[in-house]
């Protein structure tokens, strides 16, 4: 059960946007076939079964200078010794050295700019990280759920079908790998449908699948990742009511502020439905193996 903030400064709702990613990671080991989960002071790192780099990753790295490059080696053996073929290395507010992401990329990482030509063409993002967002749930305004055309629908996620209808949005949108969308559906029919913590919806319209969204609630916070509306269903208001829909429901469940990080191309998007930036930036660092 998730103990919700109720009262918060900035810097706490960005060091939330962490912690939320920080539980979700938790989640994938402690449910998913091979899950593993280290947590020392110094960094913590994740291992499960999908392909997707989402699913091993190293987070909340504290590492003396003088240790920066034996870490990363070390790292990399660990998650080579699982036949790991990607993972990602997260860094952030209170990430120490602030020189790591420089680091990593002398150790061939690739950061979030640079990934979009390897992982993820739709997914615009520059060096700089991912801006990261807040949303006082108190004053969100649940009418805009409403605000999209007639015939379109939000269903969460029940059924075969709806994941397949979830990851044939998703990989269009960001234009990612097959295999990275197909690596969510596996996770969650690995739990089983509908009982991950992380709740999937998809928006239809007409009968269409137009759009997508995961909610997450973990570090005192509700979380959205993979949102997502098709071109040619955007300036509809979909992409917002698909954002804010679970986000409704999850204040219904006590839940005060809504965190997110950003692509650049989202920042307004979600503006425009009462999110606003934090101090901090989220960023991402590609291995490969090979």
């Amino acid at each position: 059960m998730v103990k919700f903030l109720l009262d918060t400064t900035d810097a706490d709702l960005a060091d939330a946007v962490q912690q939320n990613l920080f539980d979700l990671f938790r989640s994938m080991a402690r449910l998913l076939p091979q899950g593993e989960c280290e947590e020392s002071p110094t960094l913590c790192r994740h291992f499960s079964f999908p392909t997707n780099p989402m699913f091993k990753g190293v987070w909340r790295t504290r590492v003396p200078e003088s240790d920066v490059d034996r870490t990363i080696e070390e790292t990399i053996a660990w998650f080579t010794e699982r036949q790991a073929p990607y993972f990602f290395w997260w860094t952030g507010p209170g990430t120490e050295p602030t020189s790591l992401g420089a680091r990593l990329m002398d150790h061939g990482l690739l950061d979030m700019a640079e990934q979009q030509a390897t992982l993820a063409a739709g997914v615009r993002q520059t060096a700089l990280g991912a801006p990261t967002m807040a949303l006082d749930l108190n004053r969100a305004d649940p009418e805009l759920v409403s605000e999209v055309p007639p015939g379109f629908v939000i269903d969460e996620v029940r059924s075969d079908a709806d994941l397949a209808d979830f990851k044939q949005v998703f990989v269009e949108v960001y234009a990612i790998p097959e295999w990275a969308g197909q690596a969510w559906v596996d996770a969650t029919c690995a739990v089983g449908i509908g009982k991950p913590p992380w709740r999937m919806f998809v928006g239809r319209l007409d009968g269409r699948p137009v759009a997508t969204n995961m909610l997450f609630c973990g570090g005192g916070v509700a979380s959205v990742y993979a949102v997502a509306t098709v071109a040619d269903a955007r300036g509809k208001g979909i992409g917002g009511a698909i954002t804010l829909a679970p986000l409704v429901e999850a204040h219904r469940d006590g839940c005060r502020y809504a965190v997110l990080f950003s692509t650049e191309m989202g920042v307004g998007a979600y503006r425009r439905i009462g999110f606003r930036e934090v101090p901090g930036r989220i960023n991402r660092y590609l291995w490969r193996a090979g």
